[in-house]
């Protein structure tokens, strides 16, 4: 078994791809909606799973996991979280918006792993959930007064069903990111088509897919070949040469770039409202991976403040 030797220090173009696949998975956001307007939100899922187990499944090693553990995680991360998002963006949820929810898979995920696994959280993390869920429950009751709460609750149980599957994961051996992404991609695409199905009717999605033209096809392959089979291949290869603090940080820059590019593209414009709403969610995001190096500068300053008192009284004796 061969192992990658990990470098230290984060290298220009290094930093230059992890900037490129942030901004490939920001940008797939306003591509979903754009697909949206091909597809029914479940046909449109089954698709991309498609496009990401096949051809690839014949040619990446199959993760050295058990059937159960792959069939699970397919159900979980491929049927409940890009159900929960597509389904949420098709009744409404901007895109924009829709990339800054999902982001609270980070806070499902402490707060999982501290119930379920039994993880400490630090204090700055346990304000950072709290910043962010404050931020995001304010960002329901925007999305409600114009009229989605359906679809921002759809978009944020699937943000609680990745950070389910982000704790599954965390159960596993160590495994390949791409193989594990290529082979759980077999497990949604037929029960999402029969959902479809049952839902849309038979008549709406052969309708679909006798439409189906470049803007569909597009669609499908930025969603299954470019933000997951590149993307989430290159991700796991930075994270193999780096240490996890140099790269983590770059994940921040996912709800930037589609905040961004559903602006430029599709001239979503958020209110105030939102935009504080935003700020707080990014922020909480930044306190999480760097909470580290905030409590060493807290537990600093705390020391220093203590020294000067020290000092004072000492001179302040008789």
């Amino acid at each position: 078994m061969t192992h990658i030797r990990q470098e230290n220090e984060l290298t220009f173009g290094a930093a230059c791809l992890l900037t490129l696949i942030a901004f490939v998975w920001g940008l797939n956001f306003v591509v979903i909606h754009l697909g949206l307007g091909h597809f029914p939100p479940l046909l449109f899922s089954a698709l991309r799973f498609l496009v990401c187990a096949c051809p690839w499944v014949f040619f990446v090693p199959r993760p050295q996991i058990s059937a159960g553990a792959l069939l699970s995680l397919g159900v979980v991360l491929g049927i409940f979280v890009f159900a929960g998002l597509f389904i949420g963006m098709y009744e409404g949820v901007p895109a924009g918006i829709a990339s800054l929810t999902m982001q609270a898979q980070v806070f499902f995920t402490i707060l999982l792993g501290r119930f379920v696994l039994s993880e400490r959280s630090s204090p700055v993390q346990i304000v950072s959930v709290i910043i962010g869920f404050g931020a995001i429950f304010w960002m329901i009751i925007i999305q409600g007064a114009i009229g989605t709460y359906a679809g921002i609750l759809l978009v944020l149980s699937g943000a609680l069903s990745w950070g389910i599957a982000n704790i599954m994961m965390k159960r596993l051996p160590p495994v390949n990111m791409l193989g594990l992404m290529v082979w759980i991609s077999l497990v949604p695409p037929i029960p999402l088509f029969l959902l479809s199905i049952g839902i849309d009717g038979w008549s709406t999605v052969a309708a679909s897919l006798r439409a189906f033209d470049l803007g569909g096809f597009a669609a499908i392959a930025y969603t299954g070949l470019l933000s997951t089979i590149f993307a989430y291949g290159m991700w796991g290869s930075m994270l193999q040469r780096f240490p996890t603090t140099a790269v983590a940080p770059f994940a921040l820059l996912v709800p930037v770039f589609g905040l961004l590019t559903a602006y430029l593209f599709l001239g979503e414009r958020d209110t105030i409202a939102q935009f504080e709403a935003s700020v707080a969610i990014i922020i909480a995001l930044a306190a999480n991976i760097w909470h580290r190096k905030i409590e060493k500068l807290l537990l600093s300053r705390k020391k220093a403040d203590m020294a000067d008192i020290s000092i004072s009284r000492k001179y302040e004796r008789p």
